[in-house]
């Protein structure tokens, strides 16, 4: 009976699309005191930001698919021009993967992602990964890089691996060349000012990848990554009522018992924006250790996380560098373009690699309280 409820409480968010435009989302965020200093002047945060002009010479006489830069809005993420096609290996659209992409492990090993960070959470799971000594790959934002220098570098030299998540966290195949080759270069540029390495691995907001994004992106030397498993960790964060926080853990209770059976290993979507979804993030791990090894997706795929060969820091838990005490509460405004509410993966197929936009929203885009609510009872009401 319990199975059944979040089975049917993931179909139930499929009819739920109620997120309306862009939006802006205010918050007290504590952003800690620091005494790293930048030598970029950097954009805005959240706001799709404008190239420098030498970046954009790499891009010149470049074969760039000619697939059309999407219209997003109005609760709508990109949709295709003709219903059913997809000449232009759209993720989104068709969980269509192109040759080059990362998007699992090899049997037997299993790959923790986090997006959307660092932030203000981040520490508490830094903490948990030291006492458990378990490497993972953290996706981050480019402005928030610059919010929290400190915390990316503490994640650096703790032997994690990071990757890029873009600069504003925009739908990328709504993007232009142009506007692409910035969100990423500005993106690597934060990465590498703190840490002193370059990524070569990102991961789309949303998965929102085409051949048109790969083909700029891999002029730029950077390779995509996706996931196969999806932990909804967003929805609990959004409405912990309507998404309990068991719907997530059962899911992934269901990934570790499958694990004899499975043909692949595996790389799955958490968030370390939220606090809700960092404690979901330390409830998961033990879960999925006791039936995998657990190792960052570079790792697990043995390619080499960073530009001009640099080697990942060994460095044990102790030597973590610790984030500054001092903070102060700082409002701020992230905007991000609004996402369609995507469909948790049933558990009967947790092994199917998503075919729907996932909200991974640095501000909070996806599921209202409300369509949550709606979810959750149209789940009861089917038992």
């Amino acid at each position: 009976m319990f199975q059944k409820l979040f089975i049917l409480a993931t179909v139930a968010l499929t009819a739920v699309n109620a997120h309306p435009g862009a939006h802006t989302n205010v918050a007290l965020e504590v952003i800690p005191a620091t005494t790293f200093k930048f030598s970029e002047t950097f954009p805005q945060a959240g706001i799709i930001p404008t190239a420098k002009p030498e970046w954009l010479e790499l891009i010149k006489n470049v074969d760039i698919a000619n697939a059309p830069v999407y219209k997003v809005g109005n609760g709508l993420g990109p949709q295709p021009e003709v219903p059913g096609q997809d000449p232009f290996c759209d993720w989104t659209f068709t969980g269509c993967k192109a040759k080059d992409d990362l998007y699992k492990c090899p049997k037997g090993q299993w790959s923790l992602t986090y997006d959307d960070g660092p932030s203000e959470f981040s520490p508490k799971l830094y903490d948990y990964l030291d006492k458990v000594d378990v490497k993972v790959t953290f996706f981050m934002v480019g402005g928030q890089v610059v919010k929290y220098p400190d915390y990316a570098l503490r994640a650096y030299k703790s032997g994690h691996e990071l990757a890029m998540h873009t600069w504003s966290h925009n739908y990328m195949t709504s993007l232009t060349n142009e506007q692409i080759v910035a969100e990423l270069k500005w993106n690597e540029l934060a990465i590498k000012e703190v840490t002193g390495v370059a990524p070569r691995y990102f991961r789309p907001p949303y998965g929102d990848i085409d051949d048109r994004v790969r083909n700029v992106a891999a002029a730029l030397g950077f390779v995509p990554v996706i996931w196969n498993h999806d932990t909804n960790d967003w929805a609990h964060a959004s409405n912990p009522a309507g998404y309990p926080k068991s719907w997530v853990t059962g899911n992934v209770t269901q990934w570790a018992k499958d694990a004899p059976k499975a043909t692949e290993g595996g790389c799955s979507l958490q968030h370390d924006l939220y606090s809700e979804t960092v404690d979901l993030a330390i409830q998961i791990l033990p879960i999925l250790q006791k039936s995998y090894e657990l190792v960052p997706v570079g790792a697990c795929n043995n390619v080499q996380m960073y530009k001009d060969n640099t080697t990942q820091p060994a460095v044990s838990a102790s030597a973590s560098v610790a984030p500054a005490t001092s903070v102060a509460p700082v409002a701020t405004s992230s905007v991000v373009a609004a996402a369609t509410v995507p469909t948790p993966s049933p558990i009967e197929n947790v092994n199917n690699n998503a075919q729907v936009s996932h909200d991974s929203g640095a501000a909070m885009t996806g599921v209202s309280s409300i369509g949550l609510g709606i979810a959750a009872l149209a789940a009861v009401a089917l038992l």
